[in-house]
């Protein structure tokens, strides 16, 4: 199906509030729209496959197989790893946007488990790789909508991390490769990536299966990161800006925790801030 056929066939299906009761294969038009899932009409994309992906994952309209095909499609080279590596190419939706079914996938496998330990570790394996080779973090692209992937990524991670297949190590992989994305970035988060990385963090944290020495270890990790060699004042300055806003934004979604670890994560993270005073 063109992009134009698939547009018009979901504008009806919204202007019906999503309802399958006309649509005859709803599972061959969501192969439909995994085809074009990356498109850079940002109403085709986000307003319509999107949108229409979570309201019919939430509501059951896929059987678990199908589900587990539609999370295959989304995590394989030509959806996730689509183009991977390239800066301000178009290729960042498909990416960006495959990465946001997870959510609505993993959210379904917590109220009634349809996916084992393998798969589990399967995406935990592919979405940390993708966290790490991941190098067009831009937030908002004029006239093509959101790309957004760090923050994509980050909802993905917070879904995942509750998953109780994940272990100590697994959820130390998901923090190295959260820092990779603030201590890297080529941009200034300016479109709230900050508060949806802390929230992913807060999910790892609040598993409570991490040491101390890790966590302090890791919240050190992002002010050395700040102080890579071989780069300009520019991206030094704007590295350090991005860790100092999720560093805050961290202490602050956390100030009233009072179960541990994050008491003790308001500490280290004021030891940091001090810092760089």
């Amino acid at each position: 199906m063109d992009a134009l056929t698939l547009k018009q066939k979901l504008q009806h299906i919204k202007s019906a509030n999503w309802s399958i009761d006309h649509v005859e294969q709803p599972y061959e038009l969501a192969l439909d729209m995994m085809n074009h899932i990356g498109s850079p009409d940002p109403v085709l994309r986000d307003e319509l496959i999107y949108v229409t992906f979570a309201t019919w994952i939430g509501q059951g309209v896929f059987s678990e197989d199908q589900l587990r095909h539609i999370l295959q499609l989304a995590l394989d080279d030509q959806h996730l790893f689509y183009g991977i590596g390239e800066q301000g190419t178009d290729s960042v939706f498909t990416r960006t946007f495959s990465v946001l079914l997870l959510p609505p996938i993993l959210n379904v496998d917590r109220e009634r488990p349809f996916l084992n330990k393998e798969d589990i570790a399967g995406i935990h394996h592919r979405l940390t790789t993708y966290l790490l080779c991941e190098k067009d973090v831009r937030g908002y692209v004029d006239d093509k909508g959101w790309a957004h992937a760090p923050a994509h990524a980050a909802d993905a991670v917070e879904d995942l991390a509750q998953s109780p297949y994940l272990e100590q190590a697994d959820l130390l992989e998901f923090l190295y490769a959260i820092s990779v994305k603030i201590t890297e970035s080529s941009e200034v988060y300016i479109h709230d990536e900050d508060q949806r990385i802390a929230h992913a963090v807060i999910t790892i944290l609040r598993r409570n299966l991490l040491e101390q020495k890790d966590i302090t270890v890791w919240i050190n990790s992002l002010q050395q990161g700040e102080q890579a060699e071989n780069r300009s004042l520019l991206e030094t300055s704007q590295i350090s800006l991005n860790v100092r806003l999720f560093l805050q934004t961290l202490y602050f979604a956390i100030r009233t925790e009072v179960a541990e670890p994050f008491p003790a994560v308001r500490s280290m993270i004021l030891q940091v801030l001090e810092r760089e005073k």
